[in-house]
């Protein structure tokens, strides 16, 4: 039997089937030639090698022998016959198999096999084997890593589930993936490792569980600037390693925990004996994403809490009815809800422009004793008030301009609440606050300078209120000291009357309704003075150009011009009173500005609000004084009862009211604090 091809198979000559015998014996590719019948006739080296056969095993035999041997499975075997035989009957011309040759290696190997027809015109069948073992790894890897990363979009994508859920999941599925039993978030915090969420039945790997974090694996993660796997762990820690000692782990993988710039902890898989095959690069990748995910969940779920806990401030702080409680309730809810246990808010004294401690937090007090008073540019919380915004001090030893270079503080915080005051939070070690801790912060300022906003307003609204009581009453007892004064002109329009009847002139009956017309005149505005309506306004968010017009057309004055800036904008108003300022303007210049008059209506460009201004007359100093001092005058009346109308519309929304000296005409202006758009 021929042991090697057919010189026919390889052209005819001596030389070149010595020529390409030398050729196939180089190649690393396995080479092997067999006839119809299936008898191996030829195989070179390279296919001796990956079968793991002499070549008298092969040469002579069929592949049944692979077979026997359990090198090859039957079935496998059973596809490679098939092909041979489509190839012999002509069904097809070649054809390439992939099978696994060896299942303990798993060795994969592709297989191409074609016919070839010798000189002598019979025909073999030549196949060239290649190993793909890597190649399929690869792609097995691959496509586990797929699998895996679609079943962890789908835990994560799932809303309804919590945190500790989907934690317990994802370790459940990094287990699979890796084929190790034990998975564990952990938590670092002061030198100690603490277990959060744990799948396994190690006994020190399960949740609330904690060890020192120079006892543990995990330190040699976190030292790391990369992830961390060991394939043999007593191999590379040593027996005598406390981590091995204590924890006996054969094989570890773990990557840090990051949530923002802060540390939280690790996300780990481990098993108790070493591992066959070091971990590849798709599993390292796999990990890192595992981790990254867990700090974004993380993130993602402390953000959500300090949500809830300023809507929880927000519902406190409703109740505040001084500025103390706004302050105090707020260091509760810093200390409760953000756990910054170092704070103070410190209230600004305008009169004495200082910065003095409201309310302290026990930590705070504890930590620095009984909080200074700061004149200005005292230190470094004076610039951030200045500044108006919120200033992150990483470490205060570094900073010039502190208070207290002894200070046992090292971070802080600060956080302006407008002109009302500045909320700090510290800490005793470095870079203590992450980006979470300054948003949170953000959006407490607001609230709080807010709620102080409202309290004092109450508070001027209380004290307006108090005054116009007091008013009220003066009103009353001077409209029953005139009340008494209208007996003069009453008895004399009675004596006029008289005298009239017997005379019949009528000079004396215009004296009469000159003295009717001066009482009604007089009481009228008595009581609407002592009588006032001075109801709550309800604010609404308006166009001011509709309603201006609308005030203009209830004007009795078809001569009068109105100009207004179209548009004016929107205000922040009582609809009804608004109509009613306008027209008590409105009316107030006709009547005084003539039939002809030209009004017009604008904003401010300054600051919020707008203002009415027209071309007659307009206001003596005197006036001017009494409408600005919004009636306080014991001469109230004096300015018209239709600019009191205005005035009490002005205070009644908390607004401000200008009357500034002009060379023509009148001006007022409204002040509203907020700018038009």
């Amino acid at each position: 039997m021929d042991t090697g091809p057919h010189n026919g198979a390889w052209g005819g000559s001596e030389e070149i089937t010595s020529r390409y015998r030398s050729i196939i014996e180089a190649v690393r590719d396995g080479v092997f030639v067999v006839n119809l019948d299936g008898t191996i006739t030829y195989v070179n080296d390279s296919l001796c090698s990956l079968t793991r056969r002499e070549r008298n095993e092969l040469v002579g035999n069929t592949f049944d022998t692979l077979v026997e041997s359990g090198l090859v499975e039957s079935a496998e075997f059973d596809r490679f016959v098939t092909t041979i035989n489509s190839i012999a009957d002509g069904e097809i011309q070649d054809e390439i198999l992939t099978f696994e040759i060896d299942q303990e290696t798993e060795q994969m190997v592709d297989v191409r096999v074609s016919k070839h027809i010798r000189d002598d015109g019979t025909d073999d069948i030549v196949g060239v084997v290649r190993d793909v073992t890597d190649r399929e790894r690869r792609a097995r890897a691959a496509e586990q890593k797929q699998e895996v990363l679609a079943k962890l979009y789908q835990v994560g994508a799932e809303d309804a589930l919590t945190f500790e859920q989907k934690a317990e999941r994802i370790l459940s599925i990094g287990c699979e993936y890796l084929d190790l039993p034990f998975g564990f978030l952990s938590r670092i915090e002061e030198d100690t490792q603490e277990i959060v969420h744990a799948v396994g039945d190690h006994t020190l790997l399960q949740p609330d569980e904690t060890a020192p974090l120079e006892q543990s694996y995990c330190r040699k993660t976190i030292e790391s600037d990369d992830l961390v796997g060991m394939q043999d762990a007593q191999a590379e820690l040593g027996d005598d390693d406390p981590a091995y000692e204590l924890f006996d782990l054969g094989c570890y993988i773990g990557t840090k925990v990051m949530v923002g710039e802060t540390l939280y902890g690790t996300f780990c898989f481990a098993a108790p004996h070493d591992r066959d095959r070091e971990f590849t690069a798709g599993e390292r990748e796999v990990i890192k994403l595992l981790g990254q995910w867990a700090g974004y969940e993380l993130e993602r779920q402390r953000f959500e809490e300090r949500l809830e806990g300023l809507h929880e401030v927000s519902q406190r702080l409703l109740t505040a009815e001084t500025t103390t409680d706004v302050a105090q309730i707020t260091m509760e809810m810093v200390v409760e809800l953000f756990n910054l246990p170092v704070s103070a808010f410190w209230e600004y004294d305008a009169d004495d422009d200082v910065l003095s401690a409201a309310v302290e937090t026990d930590e705070a007090v504890r930590i620095v004793g009984e909080a200074p008073t700061f004149e200005r540019g005292d230190a470094l919380i004076w610039e951030s008030f200045d500044s108006g915004e919120i200033r992150y001090y990483e470490d205060l030893t570094e900073q010039p301009g502190t208070y207290n270079p002894e200070t046992p503080l090292r971070s802080e915080v600060h956080v302006p609440c407008g002109n009302h005051g500045i909320i700090t939070s510290s800490a005793t070690e470095p870079r203590a606050f992450d980006e979470i801790d300054i948003e949170s912060l953000r959006l407490l300022e607001a609230l709080v300078t807010e709620a102080i906003t409202a309290v004092k307003r109450e508070e001027q609204l209380a004290e307006r209120g108090e005054a116009l009581q007091q008013q009220n009453e003066r009103l009353e007892e001077f409209a029953d000291v005139v009340a008494h004064d209208l007996r003069n002109p009453m008895t004399g329009a009675v004596g006029f009357l008289e005298i009239a009847r017997k005379t019949n002139e009528s000079q004396h009956f215009d004296r009469v309704e000159q003295s009717l017309e001066r009482m009604e005149e007089l009481i009228d505005e008595l009581l609407m003075i002592a009588r006032g309506d001075r109801q709550a306004v309800n604010i609404r968010t308006h166009q001011l150009q509709p309603i201006v017009e609308e005030a203009w057309s209830y004007t009795d004055a078809p001569k009068a011009t109105l100009s207004a800036d179209d548009p004016l904008g929107e205000i922040q108003a009582d609809e009804t009173r608004l109509l009613q300022l306008f027209g008590n303007l409105f009316r107030n210049s006709v009547e005084h500005g003539g039939d002809d008059v030209t009004v017009e209506v604008g904003p401010l460009a300054d600051e919020g609000g707008f203002y009415v201004a027209d071309d007659g007359p307009g206001f003596s100093e005197k006036s001017r004084a009494e409408i600005e001092a919004h009636g306080d005058t014991d001469e109230m009346s004096g300015i018209g009862i239709g600019l009191m109308s205005v005035v009490d519309v002005v205070e009644a929304h908390g607004w401000d009211l200008l009357v500034p000296a002009t060379d023509q005409g009148a001006r007022i202006e409204i002040r509203t604090g907020e700018r038009n758009e």
